[in-house]
């Protein structure tokens, strides 16, 4: 009214004009209203016209305007400067943006944002011939109910249908709100009595006409261009899911139209392993196929939170999602208690225990602080889709060198899971490294026990270096393939034909290695991982410690992560590469510098790549021969510690 005269002096006769005949001529109250495109479709009730036009979200106001209030620093810190960094460090740590906002978070942002509105400008003209069915449960919300329909309507792709279940709320009050949106592609269902989000989620879906399902919450919202994006960066890159970053606030402010505190960006690009081990996809930024749902049943009525959690594990297990790096989904959320509850403890183990009863294959051990562990496999339909790829794998034979120092329990388990799970060709050459006479009589019954098992002693204790490559000269002459593995390690079904198959279809690959899968409560995760949970096994070999991810993108086909540096834990290597590099450096360089050497001999001098793959999965035990070489060693803290006796049992492994 006060820019321009010729609008009506009534207050409501005023949004009426704007939104009539403003809007379309570019007649906007400010500056925040410019980015600001109204739907042809969209019927938004005047009462509920303040939601859009008072929302810097669905006013399209660029995101570091209204994050500007939480930067502390206006320089830039260490830890990233480009969106590359960004995204490397993010494979690792998903909440790397958090409360207190540096200039260089605020470039991730704006990045985001511009990548959007590109994304958004290409898919304008798009064909919008694809149904997509919303499904949002609410259960006495009705207070914030009505933004979340507003950001609905306000999508910029128009055909969708909203399915709104209401989960037996106190009041008809819920009914009042939907009901007050006069769309037809609106349509609300009341249950009779409560039943949780995943059957409400369900009945959603059985109501459902689209072939592509999208969720939203009651009390989230979404940018005018979430649906848009999602579905045509999903169909344009042949995935069967796609999902986009989630902007994360404490509350609800309904006078900004934001949230009462900013808690950070929740994006990574996707990481199998890490998914496994926490949630950090929002399922209000997620976007799938409807017939994923037949593939792998529909959510877990049995489970009482982590609902969406489980339900993607159970997707991505058979269909890899695209990530989208734009910032597509708002959740508000009542700050969480820092303390964590037992309910939420309970349904935290009840959703990793059906990820572990979905393997292939599972095995009980416990660590040497006495604490019991199950190893387990992908799943049993992740591994039968993998072996389409891995049947076209010709038979070849290929050298497994193992160092050992004491450790012949350790061992022993490495052999076993070897011998169980290795079905393509190998010879094990296992090189001990100076053990006590006791522990090499016990290492001399090895051969007995296991087939292609052959022992060589050295007589000192040279260390790891020299002790791989008194093995590697009996081999790589050879013009075989050359594992180099810890003798703390367990191996899981396919781990060695993964491995092979990334060489056969990458001809420039030097070395491959697979997931490094510590066991739960390890006190090094954090230092590897540190977005990740610590109470329960987690993969180490991308690594916040080693800053080693060099090409996230390198075979996304494959999931297969370009590497820097990998240690030599497990490492699978081309002979010519050993030959080149004349074995590990061991005059430079302690064990733990070596793997170093060769990495960077096998990248720069050979220019070969080293490759991670996330199918193949090998468990390590962290550096137990390692430990047990420092304690025996003369001055180390005056002491030896007791050593492992082999075990008889298959079962129950003592490692």
């Amino acid at each position: 009214m006060a820019r321009y005269p010729e609008a009506p002096k009534d207050l409501d006769e005023a949004y009426r004009f704007y939104r009539e005949t403003g809007m379309k001529q570019g007649q906007h109250p400010g500056p925040s209203f410019e980015n600001l495109r109204y739907p042809g479709h969209a019927h938004v009730p005047q009462g509920h016209l303040f939601r859009v036009t008072a929302s810097p979200i669905l006013c399209r106001v660029p995101p570091t305007q209204y994050l500007a209030p939480y930067q502390i620093k206006s320089r830039l810190h260490k830890l990233y400067n480009t969106f590359d960094d960004y995204l490397r460090r993010t494979m690792i740590m998903p909440d790397t943006i958090g409360p207190e906002l540096w200039e260089s978070d605020l470039r991730v942002v704006a990045y985001m944002d511009n990548t959007k509105r590109k994304l958004a400008a290409d898919y304008s003209t798009a064909p919008q011939d694809t149904l997509i069915s919303i499904v949002m449960p609410t259960r006495n919300r009705a207070a914030v109910l009505g933004d979340a329909i507003v950001s609905v309507l306000m999508q910029s792709y128009e055909n969708w249908e909203l399915i709104v279940v209401d989960d037996a709320s106190d009041d008809a009050e819920t009914e009042g709100v939907v009901r007050q949106f006069s769309d037809s592609r609106i349509r609300f269902i009341r249950l009779d009595e409560p039943v949780g989000v995943a059957i409400a989620r369900n009945t959603g879906i059985e109501h459902a006409a689209g072939q592509v399902i999208a969720y939203l919450d009651d009390d989230d919202q979404w940018d005018p261009d979430c649906l848009l994006i999602l579905l045509n960066q999903m169909r344009s890159q042949g995935a069967r899911l796609s999902y986009g970053a989630e902007v994360m606030w404490d509350k609800f402010e309904p006078n900004a139209r934001l949230g009462h505190a900013f808690k950070g960006i929740r994006f990574a690009p996707f990481n199998r392993s890490l998914l496994e081990n926490r949630n950090y996809i929002a399922p209000i930024t997620l976007l799938h196929e409807r017939d994923l749902l037949r593939e792998v049943g529909w959510f877990d009525p049995s489970l009482k939170r982590y609902v969406g959690w489980d339900l993607i594990l159970r997707m991505t297990e058979v269909a890899t999602p695209l990530a989208v790096p734009c910032l597509l989904g708002h959740s508000f959320r009542v700050k969480a208690d820092s303390v964590v509850t037992v309910a939420e403890d309970t349904a935290l183990r009840a959703v990793r225990a059906k990820l572990m009863e979905r393997s292939e294959w599972s095995q009980p051990f416990a660590t040497t602080d006495e604490q019991e562990h199950l190893a387990f496999s992908i799943s049993r339909e992740a591994r039968r889709q993998r072996q389409k790829r891995l049947a076209s794998l010709p038979a070849e034979l290929v050298q497994i060198v193992i160092p050992n120092y004491e450790s012949p329990g350790e061992l022993e388990m490495c052999l076993r899971s070897i011998a169980e799970h290795t079905p393509t060709p190998y010879h094990v050459l296992i090189v001990d490294n100076g053990s006590s006479e006791e522990t090499y009589a016990q290492l001399e019954k090895l051969p007995r026990l296991f087939e292609n098992v052959r022992l060589i002693r050295e007589d000192e204790k040279s260390g790891f270096s020299f002790a791989v490559n008194r093995g590697l000269a009996e081999v790589m002459d050879r013009d075989e393939k050359i594992m180099i593995l810890n003798n703390d390690t367990l191996a899981t079904p396919d781990w060695l034909d993964e491995l092979r198959y990334v060489f056969f279809k990458h001809d420039d690959a030097g070395m491959v290695v697979p997931r490094q899968v510590l066991p739960a409560n390890n006190k090094i995760t954090k230092v590897h991982m540190p977005g990740a949970a610590r109470d329960f096994e987690c993969d180490i070999n991308l690594s916040l410690h080693h800053s080693n991810i060099l090409d996230l993108a390198f075979d996304h086909e494959d999931g297969l992560v370009e590497l820097t540096y990998a240690p030599l834990f497990c490492g699978l290597v081309r002979p010519e590469a050993i030959r080149a590099a004349g074995g590990l450096d061991s005059g430079n360089a302690p064990h733990y510098r070596s793997d170093w050497i060769l990495c960077d001999f096998i990248r720069r001098h050979l220019q070969q790549r080293i490759v991670y793959t996330p199918h193949s999965k090998v468990y390590h035990l962290q550096g137990v021969a390692t430990e047990k070489r420092k304690s025996t060693e003369t001055g180390f803290l005056g002491r030896d510690r007791a050593r492992t006796p082999v075990s008889d049992s298959k079962d129950h492994i003592q490692a």
